[in-house]
């Protein structure tokens, strides 16, 4: 394995972990908050909090993706002009924040809301210019700080009694002491303070908003397809099957799309296309995990809550989406390396338009699982057309989805118990991956070995 395709997989996984740890401890966060301040305190917290999202999102969808390619390319100028972006960007969430928290009626946690979409924006540069700058771990550690600064204070806050504000304050918590660990590792980059040069805002700008479609479909369309659901169908135990049988898909989805965030700077900085190679490795180490959840659905949901049985086939249209997914994101990452805005709009916008489109009928006519068949045809239909522009990546995908799309129809038909099919599951995807020679046993165990010396042997970096 090549020195950079090494590099890549072990910043990959520090980014992974990263966001392993802000689902952990935000599980663990919610579940704290809602024993102790009480479900209406939560409920209202959770409100503000999405909404301060929302605004946030909104207006800044594209940007870290920008700031990992600029950061890489042009170092503490692309830093310093995407924190003035940022910080402009965060002035309108800031407003959007005010207007979507008063229409729900909870005037007196405007200012919170409004302070909470700033942060989120102005906390994008910080943070991601650490992956631009491949300083992988330094990002993980920024990250799990703030995660453990939500949970400290938000915990604390609710024993005092304080309400509504404890969760409140502690998702405030996050970003401020995520971006202060992070600007202590900039700050020893000895980054010049310089105005920002006209060309270095211009290029952070059309290459977010050239980003924006694609990123506004990742990560605002879990809420569009949820709130569109929510709305066409009017079913509360529906739209919550349908929710966490995203988050399993995005979990795991996680894995590939880290590998890809780190070859974006790997790639930039040293003039190499670890694409490909990135996306092979990706989906390898996915597939069975994506087998294991396949075989047994209907254990995973109820271990989470039984009622979300009925959600079984709804979480396997929507992990056969994985693929084509990392696809998609494995050209929107090159192409980002190479420049072409045009195209990124391009693929970015048919992405969003055709699941909309399709959400709309076949939500209406199979309801949560309509909604999953629309993301996943949304997604296949792009991957089918865009595909060509990788071709040394056509037989893994083709492979590794075939594998999937049959795994997915076995364990649907299987008159065996979910135990005994996940051990075929998981044999069968291992063996493909073996014969057709995706990956091989040494280069497993190269990047074991890899993983465990990147979280635990890992040298401070320079």
């Amino acid at each position: 394995m090549e020195k950079h395709v090494e590099d890549t997989v072990a910043g990959g996984t520090w980014i992974f972990l990263g966001s392993r740890a802000v689902s952990l401890t935000g599980f663990v966060f919610w579940l704290v908050v809602a024993r102790v301040a009480g479900v209406e305190s939560v409920g209202i917290a959770s409100a503000v909090m999405s909404s301060a999202l929302m605004a946030s999102t909104l207006v800044s969808a594209g940007m870290n993706i920008a700031v990992i390619r600029e950061v890489a390319s042009k170092g503490a100028r692309a830093f310093i002009a995407s924190l003035t972006l940022a910080s402009v960007a965060s002035m309108v969430a800031a407003s959007l924040s005010i207007l979507l928290v008063h229409g729900l009626g909870y005037d007196h946690l405007i200012p919170i809301a409004s302070l909470l979409a700033i942060l989120y924006v102005v906390s994008i540069p910080v943070l991601y210019s650490l992956i631009g700058m491949e300083r992988f771990r330094s990002y993980f550690t920024a990250t799990l700080a703030g995660s453990i600064a939500k949970l400290s204070v938000g915990a604390t806050l609710a024993a005092l009694g304080l309400g509504v504000l404890a969760p409140l304050l502690g998702y405030l918590a996050h970003p401020i002491t995520a971006s202060l660990v992070a600007l202590t590792y900039l700050t020893s980059l000895q980054i010049p303070r310089t105005r920002p040069r006209r060309e270095d805002l211009r290029s952070v700008a059309v290459l977010t908003l050239s980003n924006y479609p694609f990123m506004f479909s990742s990560q605002l369309l879990t809420m569009l397809n949820i709130y569109m659901y929510a709305y066409l169908v009017r079913e509360t135990a529906s739209t919550g099957v349908l929710y966490i049988a995203m988050m399993i898909t995005l979990a795991i989805m996680a894995i590939p799309f880290s590998f890809l965030n780190a070859a974006l700077s790997v790639g930039i900085r040293r003039n190499v296309d670890v694409y490909v190679e990135s996306l092979r490795i990706g989906l390898a180490l996915t597939t069975p995990v994506v087998a294991l959840v396949l075989a047994m659905p209907k254990t995973i949901l109820e271990l989470i809550n039984p009622e979300l049985i009925s959600g079984v086939n709804t979480l396997r249209i929507l992990l056969l989406s994985i693929i084509p997914s990392s696809t998609l994101m494995t050209l929107i990452t090159k192409l980002n390396h190479e420049g072409e805005t045009l195209k990124l709009t391009v693929i970015g916008t048919s992405l969003l338009l055709v699941l909309i489109v399709l959400m709309i009928p076949l939500t209406k006519l199979l309801r949560d699982e309509g909604a999953a068949l629309a993301f996943l045809a949304a997604n296949t239909l792009l991957m089918l057309v865009t595909i060509r522009y990788l071709p040394n990546a056509v037989k893994n995908v083709g492979i590794l989805w075939s594998t999937h799309l049959s795994l997915a129809l076995l364990s649907y038909l299987a008159l065996v118990n979910e135990f005994f099919m996940s051990i075929i599951a998981v044999t069968v995807s291992a063996t493909i991956l073996l014969a057709s020679k995706i990956i091989m046993l040494n280069e497993i165990n190269q990047i074991l070995k890899m993983i465990l010396k990147v979280i635990f042997h890992s040298k401070v970096e320079r």
